[in-house]
């Protein structure tokens, strides 16, 4: 069944996102705001066993927040799998549905099929992750040892000269003041370096605003804060899903830059995980250098190309080649 309002199944599709392995980027409150905020119109499939969350665009069909989410899938019944992609594919066939182009899609989620579509799967991002052990001090003791005596040598000097607090926001009203400040600390970074940064817009920022605020009510929201002598020095903006903590991005105040604030503030952030018995932290899309320093394991993000027909090929063949010219120019910035 097609359905063009997802109002109408919140339920249905909060009850499937609740198992632990639907990422924060497939749940009903992420793909409402970013339809909301980019004015996109649902093209949403449902059967008894799940949901494909697309959006119709360009004469392709997408999942639903294409442009901002690092993890993407559908949302399938546990154990339905098979069910789920035989009833999909009557659905678009029916339609007369030419192409399906699906970014970022986990590795171990990319091998399904759809019957009557031809398939190509492309690489898209590395995404480093942490595999936790069961305590702080097996973690430090695998990382790169000149990179832990810096870090406990920051800690140790930051506490001895400052008075420092470290927490989690627990307070609704404490979300919008924290974000806030790890947006102008984020900008003022990049900018300096003559580059828009992540929140270059109003409406990025209203979005994560929102959803932040909405990820909070469900538990999902992990905003940590280091605080130097009253004054935030950094702001880690997290999501908290099943036994995974996802680091979405960060801010640090430039004031505080030699005392290596971001990186403690991260190494905090593992701490917590650890405690309360998560067996992931992950650093989402990216191979950035500083993320080599807290892990040393790397999973793929796929693209998907569903196609049928002449036009189906020569729009996958295009979508081919600009994969690849984007892919050059992420391994050049992130060089």
């Amino acid at each position: 069944m097609l359905v063009t309002d997802i109002l109408e199944i919140k339920d249905i599709w909060e009850e499937i996102e609740s198992q632990d392995a639907i990422t924060p980027f497939s749940t009903w409150s992420w793909g409402y705001n970013w339809l909301r905020y980019w004015n996109k119109a649902p093209h949403v499939y449902i059967n008894e066993f799940g949901i494909a969350p697309f959006i119709l665009y360009r004469g392709k069909l997408r999942f639903i927040g294409f442009n901002n989410s690092d993890y993407q899938g559908f949302l399938i019944v546990k154990g339905k799998e098979r069910e789920f992609y035989a009833a999909l594919s009557e659905e678009l066939l029916k339609e007369g549905v030419h192409m399906v182009d699906l970014e970022n899609v986990p590795e171990y989620l990319s091998e399904f099929q759809i019957n009557g579509f031809e398939k190509k799967i492309l690489d898209q991002d590395i995404c480093p992750y942490i595999n936790l052990p069961e305590d702080i001090d097996h973690y430090m003791a695998v990382i790169n040892k000149r990179f832990r005596k810096n870090i406990e040598y920051y800690w140790r000097r930051l506490n001895r000269d400052h008075n420092v607090t470290y927490d989690v926001v627990n307070s609704e009203e404490d979300i919008e003041p924290a974000m806030l400040r790890m947006i102008e600390f984020h900008q003022k970074r990049w900018n300096k370096k003559l580059l828009p940064g992540a929140f270059y817009s109003q409406r990025i920022i209203q979005f994560h605003l929102h959803v932040a605020k909405d990820f909070f009510k469900k538990g999902y929201l992990d905003l940590h804060r280091l605080m130097i002598d009253g004054d935030v020095a950094a702001v880690l903006y997290c999501f908290h899903k099943g036994r995974s903590t996802y680091y979405y991005i960060g801010g640090f105040n430039e004031a505080y830059r030699n005392m290596s604030v971001g990186n403690l503030l991260i190494w905090l952030a593992i701490g917590t995980s650890i405690e309360r018995g998560d067996v992931v932290f992950d650093f989402l899309r990216g191979g950035e250098l500083y993320k080599g320093n807290f892990c040393n394991m790397e999973k793929m993000n796929k693209r998907v190309i569903l196609y049928r027909g002449g036009i189906g090929r020569i729009q996958a063949g295009i979508i081919e080649k600009e994969n690849s010219l984007v892919m050059a120019i992420k391994d050049r910035i992130e060089a």
